[in-house]
């Protein structure tokens, strides 16, 4: 149980910070819905409803962030 909540730190804190740089550079509203759905993952693994499937998407999730973090570490 505790891999899991380590996990959901390590991921959540990439998820807000990237996407609130997403939001900072005047983005639409899709960095909203994915911090929600980061959240509503994290409450459906707590409750173990279907638990692997959420660890997926919130997987999904960060490679996403990441992805939009790629243009900060290779700006020239």
């Amino acid at each position: 149980m505790k891999k899991i909540h380590i996990f959901n730190i390590i991921a959540g804190i990439i998820i807000i910070v990237s996407m609130g740089l997403v939001i900072a550079g005047g983005s639409n509203s899709l960095p909203y819905f994915l911090i929600v759905l980061f959240f509503i993952s994290y409450l459906m693994q707590i409750k173990n409803f279907v638990r692997i499937a959420w660890v997926m998407v919130t997987g999904i999730l960060v490679i996403w962030s990441l992805g939009s973090l790629l243009p900060h570490f290779f700006a020239p």
